[in-house]
């Protein structure tokens, strides 16, 4: 199985512009966060030979814009996928998506999506103040388990270990944006060294993990390190 990077946006300007987020193609028919700008994500779903008529899964991390927006244009005329979320989820948008007629599940705890693809689950976490609910998916693969983040507002430490605690095997690839933007070299050299200790072996850093902890992620995993680009694969 793969992971195509269908969008992503990591860099000061592209915030600033809101061209930000991230989006995730597992397989052919599961979709894992939606992007900020609808108009990026569809473009290169078209770009990158994505047929979103496959599309039956869509799994948003949690509610901010910049993961969002995207879903309601892929939601057109489309009953007959399921979205999950976490309980947290604003009220509106809940009430939004079950007016669109899809079926909406809340992931309180560990949930199977489909044969090898699961929902960690909401977990709690903050920004800025704000309280935020958030889910990554964990895929089961022959060497341990993969984790896809959204933006990993619990702590990325945090879900590994809860991961690992949870399906008792090993976290071996780790993906998506892990929110360390803001950190101090010190806090993020810490992180990366717990994240090695729990057996992660490679990394796939983007979005919101910022350019200097991206870079103490290149020295530090090496050949693991995967560069993420829009329209690459992973292989999971």
């Amino acid at each position: 199985m793969q992971t195509k990077i269908i969008a992503v946006g990591s860099t000061k300007f592209e915030r600033f512009i809101h061209r930000w987020g991230v989006s995730f193609l597992i397989g052919e028919d599961t979709l894992f966060d939606t992007f900020g700008d609808p108009r990026v994500l569809l473009n290169n779903m078209r770009k990158f030979n994505v047929d979103a008529t496959k599309i039956k899964h869509i799994i948003l991390s949690h509610d901010d814009w910049d993961h969002s927006r995207g879903l309601w244009y892929l939601l057109d005329e489309r009953k007959d996928i399921t979205v999950y979320i976490c309980p947290g989820c604003k009220q509106s948008i809940k009430e939004k998506m079950v007016l669109s007629g899809v079926k909406v599940v809340e992931a309180r705890k560990a949930i199977l999506i489909k044969e090898g693809i699961y929902s960690t689950g909401e977990l709690y976490g903050e920004s800025g103040g704000r309280k935020i609910y958030e889910q990554s998916v964990v895929i089961g693969t022959v060497d341990g388990l993969a984790v896809i983040c959204g933006c990993a507002h619990p702590g990325v430490v945090n879900i590994v270990r809860q991961v690992k605690e949870s399906f008792q095997r090993d976290v071996r690839l780790l993906i998506g944006g892990f929110h360390l933007k803001d950190n101090s070299e010190g806090m993020n050299k810490r992180i990366i060294k717990e994240l090695q200790e729990l057996g992660v072996r490679r990394i796939a850093p983007m979005h919101c993990t910022g350019k200097y902890a991206t870079g103490l992620m290149r020295q530090a995993f090496g050949q693991g390190f995967i560069e993420a680009k829009e329209g690459g694969s992973i292989a999971l």
